[in-house]
């Protein structure tokens, strides 16, 4: 009798910009894990990009925080390395509110650069296992990248950037990052990742805004979930002012780590007509089923579970075959 295949679950690291005047990096964490309580997703660690290296401890801390009341206490944290700044107002925007020193003080970021941390990782994973989800300029990855080439190809599954493409592609036919999108700031770094991908045929997801904004979605998926006492719901449920269209950003890209769960949602990975590199686009093709799917990851990521005491006297084995 043939053995049952191993169902190979994806191992995730996000590269994010997280703080406190954008919601957007912190709604996606939700959605991941809600991702990893179903199973579908381990989150591994997330690697804070952009600004000076307080600034960039401190978008640790807060993640680390923000992960804990997220329920995944035990994701490592970790802030990224130094590269050249290249619009230093923007790349150390952290402001400060009732929530951003009580996030702080609920994380624990690893004191050491982002690259050893990366590598270390990387060690220790089989191959094809690893999900790069760029939620941010691409620094760190790309440091990675250029440093260890061969590694890359052999354990990254497929990497999730957010962001557009250039309308015309380079020399050899491949894609080129837009360089008005935010995460692609630091051109050197996102074109290099873009060739890289496509040169060693590593599966590039793209995530372009126009996705994003196809869902027509308002701020449904807050208004389902009961007042609780969780500082990231009170905190997300400060955003009702502004626009929702890229808190839902990040959220649609974090789906996209996982391709079956992203699919049931009315999400698709489509390829440029006559294209033949691994390059997809994750397009929205049912934005109802797509609104549907993030009310029940928000409504069941905070809503409190009663617990009966029938269910707490049940016996071992009516548990078992329940």
């Amino acid at each position: 009798m043939a053995k049952k295949k191993e169902r190979v679950i994806p191992e995730v690291l996000l590269f994010t910009d997280i703080n406190n005047g954008y919601f957007d990096d912190l709604a996606a964490l939700p959605v991941l894990a809600y991702l990893a309580d179903k199973k579908q997703i381990n989150l591994r660690g997330v690697i804070t990009e952009s600004g000076t290296f307080e600034t960039r401890r401190r978008r640790a801390l807060y993640a680390k925080g923000a992960l804990s009341f997220a329920g995944l206490p035990f994701t490592r944290v970790v802030p990224g390395g130094d590269y050249e700044e290249q619009n230093p107002e923007v790349e150390n925007i952290y402001p400060e509110n009732e929530f951003s020193l009580l996030f702080e003080q609920n994380g624990a970021a690893i004191l050491r650069s982002g690259m050893t941390f990366i590598q270390e990782y990387f060690k220790s994973i089989k191959d094809k296992r690893i999900v790069i989800l760029l939620n941010a300029p691409f620094a760190d990855f790309a440091k990675f990248v250029q440093a260890t080439e061969d590694v890359v190809k052999k354990k990254v599954k497929k990497i999730v950037v957010m962001g557009d493409v250039a309308d015309t592609k380079d020399e050899n036919g491949y894609y080129l990052p837009a360089p008005q999108s935010f995460n692609f700031s630091i051109q050197d770094a996102a074109k290099q990742v873009f060739a890289y991908a496509q040169s060693k045929d590593v599966r590039l997801v793209i995530v372009p805004p126009e996705s994003a904004k196809e869902m027509k979605m308002g701020y449904e998926f807050l208004d389902v979930v009961p007042k609780v006492k969780n500082p990231l719901v009170n905190q997300l449920l400060q955003a009702k002012n502004d626009n929702p269209v890229s808190m839902q950003y990040d959220m649609l890209s974090a789906l996209a780590v996982a391709d079956g769960e992203f699919k049931k949602a009315g999400g698709n990975f489509v390829k440029e007509e006559g294209f033949e590199g691994n390059v997809f686009f994750a397009k929205v093709e049912d934005a109802q089923l797509m609104r549907e799917k993030f009310t029940e990851i928000f409504k069941e990521k905070f809503t409190p579970q009663k617990i009966t005491l029938a269910q707490l006297t049940r016996k071992k084995e009516d548990v078992e075959n329940a």
